[in-house]
C-alpha cells in the first residue's frame, strides 16, 4: 500500500528555546497562515523571529510555563507501533518538557483493548488512533473526550497561531466542537509548500510504464489516449507474441482487492476515490461513466489478445516477478516501481509514460490519525500544552529532524542528521542513506520520525524534500496539475454491523464477483447492466443517501 519548514535548531543549541510555526499533517507540509510564502521564505522569516523570541521567552507558546516532571499515559492504538519511549528522542523530549510518556499499545489490531478501556472507563490520558475508527465516534458521543477548543482557549490560546487552519475547522463534531487533533493533513499550506518543493507528486503516484526497447521499435508513437495506447501495444505484441502486452501490477485487479475506483489504474480515466459526485449527488464510483469506460478499455484489450487473466489471479510477488523477468510489454503501477530493468535485457528499462489526457486524481488531504485527550486525563492542562509543544516547529525538530550539523558522524544516534540548505532544513545525504538502508533499525536506535502525537505533514517531512531532484521535478511538472484536493469528499463508511454497513459489504462482494465477468465478457454493456441491477436490488442507494448527507455536512462545516 500507499504522500513531508523551518529551522532554528541551530538557535536552540545556542539559546535554549525555539520557534513557532507548525500544524498537523497527513503527508508533508502544512501549517497555518496564508500558505502563499514558499517553504524556504517561511523558514527564513521564522528563523529570525523565533531566535529573538526564544531568547526572551516571548514566542508565546505556553508549554514552557511548566516543565516540571509529570507522567502522561498514552495509548497508540496500533499493535505494530515499535517504540516504547525509551530512546534518545524520548529522553530529549522529556528533558525539555518534563513529560514522561507511559506508552502502551494493543497486542492485536482488533480494537478490543480500546473498546474494553471505553467500557471500563479506564482510558489513558492520550490516545492516537485511526481518524476513521468507530471507537473515536463512540468516545465523542459518550462524552469521554475533552474538546480541543475548550482546552486551547483555557490553557494555551497561542497554540492557535501554530496550527493550520484545517485542524480546528474541518473536523468539528455536530455540536461545533473539535475533539480530535488530526495529523498528516495535507491542507492549503502543505499543498503550497509541496508544490514549491516538488513534493506534491511522490513515488506512489499511479502511472503506466512500457519497455523502452519495444517502444523504440515502433517509433515511439503518441499513446496519450486509451485507443492510441492499445494500438501501440498491438504493434509491439505482433513483434513479440510471447510477451504479455499489458499487466496490472500490485494486485490492482485481484478479486479480493478489486475496488470501485479500480485502484491506481482508474486515475488514467479520471476515476479515483470510491465515491464520486455524479449529477450533484455522491454515488458509488461504479455508477460513474468513467468506471464503465475503464472496464471497456480492459475488455477491448482482452478481445484483442492484449490482456490475459494473469493479473487477476497472480499474487503480488508472482506479478512482480513477471515484470522483473521481462515477461510483459507494459504495466500499470506507480512512479517508484515504474522504471525497472527487465531481466531478459539489462541494456534497456521500462519507462514511465505520459498520462492519458483524461488522467485526474482527487485527494482529500484530510489526514490519517487522530490524537485525543480523554476526560480521564489527570492533568488535561499539561496534556494540551504537551501537544502544543509537539505541534510546534521545535517539537518537530526534536521528534522528527534530530540534531543539526554539517557533517554526519556515522552514528545514527549522535548525528548530526540535518542542516540548512538554501533556507530549508534538509537531511544530510549520509544520514538519509543510513536511514533508507534500515528504516526500522535506525528508528529503534534514535527514535526519530515515529512519535506522531501532533505531527504536521510539512514540518515532519520537509527535511526529506529535495527540490534539486530533477527527475521528481519533472514528474511534478507533468502530474502535479492533474491533482485536485477536495477535503469534503472525506466520507466515512457506515458501521459494518449496521444495516447500511451490511448493504455496503454485500455490494462490495458483488463487485468482486462481477469484476472479472465484466472485463472478460462477450457483451460488456449487458454484463455491466446486470451488475447495476443487482446492486440496486441490494439497496445500495440507501448507503449513497447516507454518504450524500455526510457530504453536505462536510460542505457546511468547511464553509463551502
Amino acid at each position: 500500500m500507499k504522500t513531508r519548514i523551518n529551522s532554528v535548531s541551530f538557535f536552540i543549541c545556542l539559546v535554549l528555546l525555539v520557534s513557532l510555526v507548525a500544524g498537523c499533517g497527513s503527508n508533508p507540509a502544512q501549517t497555518q497562515s496564508t500558505g502563499t510564502a514558499s517553504a524556504s521564505t517561511a523558514v527564513a522569516s521564522t528563523t529570525a523571529t523565533a531566535a529573538a523570541a526564544s531568547s526572551t521567552g516571548t514566542d508565546g507558546l505556553e508549554w514552557r510555563q511548566d516543565t516540571s516532571p509529570v507522567d502522561i499515559s498514552y495509548l497508540v492504538n496500533f499493535s505494530w507501533f515499535s517504540l516504547n519511549w525509551n530512546d534518545p528522542t524520548a529522553q530529549r523530549v522529556t528533558d525539555k518538557t518534563g513529560v514522561n510518556v507511559l506508552l502502551s499499545k494493543p497486542v492485536a489490531d482488533d480494537n478490543q483493548k480500546l473498546n474494553m478501556m471505553i467500557a471500563g472507563d479506564s482510558l489513558p490520558d492520550l490516545i492516537t488512533l485511526d481518524k476513521n475508527s468507530a471507537s473515536l465516534q463512540i468516545m465523542i458521543n459518550s462524552g469521554k473526550l475533552w474538546s480541543f477548543d475548550e482546552l486551547i482557549d483555557k490553557y494555551c490560546p497561542n497554540m492557535k497561531t501554530i496550527l493550520d487552519e484545517e485542524i480546528l475547522n474541518n473536523y468539528k463534531s455536530k455540536d461545533g466542537k473539535t475533539y480530535q487533533f488530526t495529523t498528516w493533513v495535507e491542507g492549503k499550506k502543505w499543498q503550497q509548500a509541496a508544490k514549491e518543493n516538488n513534493a506534491l507528486i511522490g513515488t506512489n503516484q499511479p502511472t503506466f510504464s512500457i519497455r523502452s526497447d519495444y517502444y523504440e521499435e515502433i517509433g515511439r508513437p503518441d499513446v496519450s489516449t486509451p485507443e492510441k495506447f492499445a494500438d501501440a501495444l498491438a504493434q509491439i505484441k505482433a513483434k513479440h507474441p510471447d510477451k504479455i502486452a499489458f499487466f496490472l501490477a500490485d494486485g490492482q485487479v485481484l478479486s479480493d482487492n478489486f475496488a470501485a475506483d479500480l485502484n491506481g489504474f482508474g486515475v488514467q480515466f479520471g476515476l479515483n476515490g470510491t465515491r464520486q459526485l455524479i449529477d450533484g449527488k455522491i454515488q458509488w464510483a461504479v455508477r460513474d461513466p468513467k468506471f464503465l469506460t475503464a472496464v471497456k478499455f480492459l475488455n477491448n484489450l482482452y478481445k484483442k489478445g492484449l490482456l490475459t487473466k494473469d493479473p487477476f489471479i497472480d499474487s503480488k510477488d508472482i506479478a512482480k516477478s513477471k515484470i522483473e523477468k521481462g515477461d510483459v510489454i507494459s504495466y500499470s503501477w506507480v512512479i517508484g516501481e515504474g522504471e525497472k530493468t527487465p531481466g531478459d535485457n539489462e541494456n534497456t528499462k521500462f519507462e514511465i509514460l505520459q498520462p492519458f489526457t483524461a488522467y485526474h486524481q482527487t485527494r482529500t488531504g484530510t489526514g490519517w490519525l487522530a490524537t485525543v485527550i480523554t476526560k480521564n486525563a489527570k492533568d488535561p492542562e499539561r496534556c494540551i500544552k504537551f501537544l502544543e509543544y509537539m505541534a510546534s516547529e521545535e517539537g518537530h525538530k526534536d521528534v522528527s529532524w534530530g540534531i543539526e550539523g554539517d557533517t554526519f558522524s556515522g552514528d545514527v544516534v549522535k548525528g548530526p542528521m540535518w542542516h540548512m540548505v538554501d533556507g530549508k532544513p534538509t537531511n544530510l545525504p549520509e544520514y538519509t542513506k543510513a536511514k533508507n538502508a534500515d528504516w526500522g533499525g535506525v528508528a529503534s536506535k534514535n527514535g526519530l520520525g515515529e512519535y506522531w502525537f501532533a505531527c504536521n505533514e510539512e514540518l515532519w517531512n520537509v527535511v526529506w524534500w529535495d527540490k534539486t531532484d530533477t527527475k521528481m521535478a519533472d514528474f511534478n511538472k507533468v502530474f502535479g496539475p492533474l491533482v485536485e484536493f477536495k477535503p469534503e469528499m472525506d466520507i466515512q463508511d457506515p458501521d459494518p454491523s449496521s444495516d447500511l454497513g451490511i448493504i455496503l459489504q454485500k455490494s462490495k462482494d458483488l463487485l468482486k464477483q462481477s469484476s472479472v465477468k465484466m472485463i472478460f465478457a462477450g457483451d460488456v454493456d449487458n454484463a455491466y447492466a446486470s451488475f447495476i441491477s443487482q446492486l440496486d436490488a441490494l439497496g445500495m442507494a440507501k448507503v449513497e443517501d447516507a454518504w450524500n448527507t455526510t457530504y453536505k455536512e462536510n460542505l457546511a462545516r468547511m464553509g463551502k
